[in-house]
């Protein structure tokens, strides 16, 4: 356990290292690996959340988990247009001689789908993680089995996701979204009933007459998962762009969005922040803000 401790700020470890010690030693004495596998992710990112000063008591933690709900929308709905993508690879042209690279590559957006979606089911740290796992699998492959020219791909593309799957994870879990499926059985009814959007959505043509389809079915989804509480919590202009601007930008992702449409979105999304901040400031400023 020395290990995990020598990860936290040294005044922090000075003053309560002995006591995560202890604590982490009564929670995982007689349990099984993956218990204290669990325990031992649950101490790393309490340490890296205090060096890099993401509380829950202060700006930037609450900023974080403000944009954390909208941040694993954006990486499961482009995650699942990337594997749509990945899917027309394979059905049209047997993978451009890529060898096994595009069956590889959409395995890991899946991946990257399921965690998100699991994350908004309920199980946030199981979610998180997995859609992390995810997507840093879809940027190995990009950048080890699919040849220098297309490492830009994955740094244009799987970067934006890698910082999006950080933001999720590091949000404070005290401030992390209440579930709103609570039991397992309702989990599983929502993972299902991913399964049966993600499988509709790869057996659709990319030619589709609406080929936003692809990636806006996943987003509006996500966000009825993530429900009312997400939105309530976007109490600033700087949480309204930060929550709002990957799920606009990544509708060009891939395939693309028309420019207009795209014009048109980000016009009502800077609109929504300009009416937040007014009213934040007639009504005056609110303690538990995030930016």
């Amino acid at each position: 356990m020395s290990a995990w401790v020598k990860l936290y700020p040294a005044a922090f470890r000075r003053e309560f290292g002995d006591e995560v010690a202890d604590a982490y030693r009564e929670a995982t004495r007689g349990a099984s690996g993956r218990v204290r596998m669990l325990e031992a992710v649950d101490v790393v990112g309490h340490a890296l959340r205090l060096r890099l000063g993401l509380g829950s008591a202060g700006r930037a933690g609450q900023l974080l988990a403000a944009v954390a709900p909208f941040a694993v929308v954006a990486v499961g709905a482009a995650a699942m247009s990337w594997a749509r993508m990945c899917a027309f690879v394979l059905t049209i042209s047997g993978g451009f001689g890529f060898d096994d690279a595009f069956p590889q590559l959409m395995a890991a957006h899946l991946v990257a789908v399921l965690g998100a979606f699991l994350a908004l089911a309920g199980r946030w740290a199981l979610g998180t993680w997995t859609a992390l796992a995810g997507v840093v699998a879809g940027i190995a492959v990009y950048a080890g089995r699919l040849g220098t020219d297309l490492v830009g791909v994955a740094l244009q593309f799987g970067i934006p996701l890698l910082v999006l799957s950080l933001v999720a994870l590091l949000c404070p879990p005290d401030l992390r979204p209440t579930p709103r499926t609570r039991t397992r059985t309702g989990v599983v009814a929502v993972l299902a009933w991913t399964a049966v959007m993600a499988g509709t959505l790869l057996a659709l043509p990319l030619s589709y007459p609406l080929p936003e389809l692809k990636f806006a079915v996943p987003m509006a989804y996500g966000l009825v998962l993530a429900g009312r509480q997400a939105f309530t919590r976007l109490r600033t202009a700087p949480a309204v762009l930060l929550a709002g601007l990957p799920l606009v930008c990544f509708g060009e992702n891939p395939g693309g969005s028309d420019k207009l449409v795209l014009t048109g979105a980000l016009g009502l999304l800077l609109a929504a922040a300009v009416m937040v901040s007014i009213r934040r400031r007639r009504s005056g400023p609110n303690p538990l803000a995030g930016g």
